[in-house]
């Protein structure tokens, strides 16, 4: 026969499940956020790269 968890223990899981749910809600923000700021680098660094050119091809005209 299987033992039973008691009220306590099944508290306890519950609120470890909410800590890890809270966490991983957090984490994806972060994540989010981060992949965002990374796609707003690179594509200044593309702009800047174009600007250069632009100019260098103009500068041969």
């Amino acid at each position: 026969m299987p033992h039973k968890r008691n009220q306590n223990q099944e508290a306890v899981e519950r609120t470890a499940k909410n800590i890890k749910d809270g966490a991983d809600t957090a984490f994806d923000s972060v994540e989010n956020a981060v992949e965002a700021t990374e796609s707003a680098a690179m594509n200044a660094v593309d702009k800047t790269a174009d600007a250069i050119n632009k100019q260098i091809e103009r500068n041969k005209e």
